[in-house]
């Protein structure tokens, strides 16, 4: 049986409300874009500025202001671009990396205080249906989101 109207809205309410949650507990640790540059940095190897804010969907000058910050920390090296010499490379460092991995244990640790007292069967089956969602999110949701914003900037609205 398909999910009605209500039953989505309510997904969507609790997914915004764990969104915000997540981001609020996590901001009061670290910068959230900061953290992402650098994850992303450590998950593609060197990378340009423009393809971590395209993958974090930020502004490209913000990904800028995090890189030069992280550089001066010591956990990002930023190299020219040999294939454009206009253009830089970011690539994390053994600081980065272990920076990451701080980061990674952090969450395991408070997600791990938090499902406590859930069974080993709950955490893998909300596991799964969260990737199951960012699946489909990945393959459907954006499409939606531009058609949204498409309709929104032509002046379409909801009555």
């Amino acid at each position: 049986m398909q999910a009605s109207n209500s039953d989505v809205a309510t997904l969507v309410a609790t997914v915004e409300r764990f969104g915000e949650s997540l981001r609020r507990g996590t901001s009061r640790v670290h910068d959230p874009v900061r953290v992402g540059v650098l994850r992303v940095a450590a998950e593609r190897g060197k990378v340009r500025p423009g393809e971590i804010a395209e993958a974090l969907d930020v502004l490209p000058s913000s990904v800028t202001r995090h890189v030069q910050v992280l550089a001066e920390l010591g956990f990002l090296a930023v190299t020219t671009d040999p294939s454009d010499r206009r253009a830089s490379l970011v690539e994390v460092t053994d600081a980065g990396r272990e920076q990451v991995r701080q980061f990674v244990q952090a969450g395991v640790d408070v997600f791990g205080a938090v499902v406590a007292d859930w069974s080993g069967e709950d955490v893998r089956a909300l596991t799964g249906l969260l990737e199951r969602l960012l699946a489909d999110w990945a393959e459907k949701g954006t499409d939606h989101q531009r058609a949204y914003r498409a309709k929104r900037r032509f002046g379409w609205r909801e009555t």
